[in-house]
Formats: structure tokens, sequence, C-alpha cells
């Protein structure tokens, strides 16, 4: 009967349905606003108060061992309070990742668009049109990339516990040694550029524990190009980094994060600047986390960044 058909065509379009929400998609994400004010030493300067975001969603959808991933960020430069009046910049949304990863004949592939690592030597940026392929032998991994301009080969693996990765370029080498050896961890890097002693740059960081509290210790030598970075010194552009120097210390206080950290900087033009940072961290009930930043730039200016942040 007419009746019986329209009641299995709802059941063969519910079936879809219920079919398309339980596919393998997840989402997940991070989210966060800072308030920050800046006060500068010399008279001449004026005060600023600025409040940003940055919001971030990531899709990721799967098939067997195919894994998609989209990752999409909304954020802003910095909206300047003055006068009870907010002077919004434009909204800036922006792909950061978009790839594929999967696998073909023992060996994995990842292609598209993907920001690379946050190091002591490189404040991760975006690279388009990627292509990695890696696989395993003999315990040696063996990993060639190529974003069209540039390419490289990396030989990664462990000994005696010891991490040790060798990346091969056209025009220089990329090397890193990691592990820890009596208590201590260790981490160095090298890059040699063949031609341009000026771009050749090393850094080290080394810490350890002892009665709650880790000390940290980290170097940087950029040479006259500089570098930027975006871990222990926080993010700074490569103009601003020739050189960098400063110990740190965490520790757990009624419930926070403590984190004092004194460091020099010296610039591309030989000038060094002398930072100390204080850093205290706290999770929340709500699930988020606040975080408040005390940065003294010696005879420069002070400046207080309150920021909330959450991931889901």
């Amino acid at each position: 009967s007419f009746k019986m058909k329209k009641q299995l065509l709802i059941a063969a379009v519910a079936a879809t349905m219920t079919s398309v929400a339980m596919a393998d998609i997840s989402i997940s994400g991070a989210a966060q606003v800072n308030y920050t004010t800046t006060d500068y030493d010399a008279a001449g300067t004026a005060d600023t108060n600025t409040i940003s975001h940055d919001f971030d969603l990531k899709v990721t959808g799967k098939s067997g061992a195919t894994t998609v991933v989209m990752d999409i960020e909304n954020t802003d430069a910095g909206a300047e309070l003055a006068d009870a009046a907010i002077n919004t910049n434009s909204q800036e949304m922006n792909v950061k990742n978009a790839y594929m990863a999967t696998s073909i004949a023992g060996v994995n592939v990842k292609m598209g668009t993907w920001y690379g690592s946050d190091t002591l030597l490189s404040n991760g940026s975006q690279t388009e049109d990627q292509v990695s392929l890696d696989t395993t032998i003999s315990g040696v991994k063996v990993q060639y990339e190529d974003n069209m301009s540039t390419s490289s080969v990396t030989l990664s693996g462990s000994v005696a516990g010891v991490k040790l990765s060798h990346e091969i370029f056209d025009t220089k080498t990329d090397t890193s040694v990691s592990g820890s050896f009596g208590g201590v961890n260790v981490a160095y890097r090298d890059v040699d550029a063949d031609s341009d002693a000026a771009d050749s740059k090393t850094s080290l960081e080394v810490s350890t524990e002892f009665q709650g509290v880790t000390a940290t210790y980290a170097n940087v030598d950029a040479g006259t190009s500089g570098t930027s970075s975006d871990t222990f010194f926080g993010t700074v552009a490569a103009a601003d980094m020739m050189e960098a120097d400063g110990f740190g210390v965490k520790t757990s206080m009624a419930g926070n994060t403590v984190n004092l950290k004194s460091y020099t900087l010296k610039n591309t033009s030989s000038v060094d600047q002398d930072y100390t940072k204080l850093v205290v961290t706290r999770a929340l009930a709500s699930g988020a986390t606040l975080e408040g930043t005390y940065t003294d730039k010696n005879s420069v200016s002070t400046a207080l960044d309150l920021e909330l942040r959450v991931k889901f």
C-alpha cells in the first residue's frame, strides 16, 4: 500500500542519516583571549592596552588508515582600548592545516598544507603544497619531504635511548641530538649551511628536576641573519634574535604553576636586551586555564598579559 511504501521510504532515509551521523569524524579545537597592558619607559612612547584572540577549530575525518584534517583559525592583531572605545582591527580567517595522511605499501604518505613545529630555532610557519613520504628500515626512519621549492631527506632513530635526526637539504644539513643523561635532559641542534655561515645556527637546551623544581638553561647562536623562535624565549622575530642565553625555574605553588625566567637577546644590530619574565598558570574549575605573564624588558617596558584559554 501507499502508506507502507511511505513508511519504508522514511525508514530508508533515517538509516542513511544514521550512517552519516556515525561516520568517523571528530571536532576539536582551542581558544584563547588575551588582555595586555604595556607601560613604556620612554616619555615619548604612549602606553598601550590591547585585547586579542586566537580561535582554532580542527575537523578530522577517518576512513580506515586514511586521515583528512582541516584546521581553521580566526585571529585578530589586537584591538587597542583608548578612552573607553575599542578600535577593532580586521578579523582574519585562515586555513592553518589541510592535508591527507595515508599508507601505501608500507610507506606513510602525507600531502597538503601544514605548519612546522615551534622550536628554539623557528617559529612554526605554514608551508603549502607539501608531500611527505616515510618508512622505517631496520629501526631507522627514512623520510622524504618536498614542497615544490625545497626538498630534504631525513634519517632518524634512537641509539641507547638517545634520539638522533639528520636532515639533508640541497644547501644545508639539520642535525638534532636529544636524550637524558643521569637525570639531565639535553637537546642540541645544529643547522649547517654549506655556503653561507651567516645562515648556520645552533641551539642547546638543558633541564633537570630536583625537589619539585625544574631548572632550564637555553642558548641560541643564530649567526648574523638571526632566527625566529617560539619556545623558551617566547615568540621572537628573526631580527630580534642573533644570540640568546637564559635560565628558568618552574614549580607548583598553591595550585598554580609558577615559571620564572631571566634571559638576554642580542638582535641583528648586536644590541643586547635583558628580560625578566614571571608566568603564573592556573587550571580553573570551569575547564579553562588562566595565565598571567609579567615581562620586564630592561630600560624599555613592562607588560602584563592575562590569557584565558581552553581546549576541547
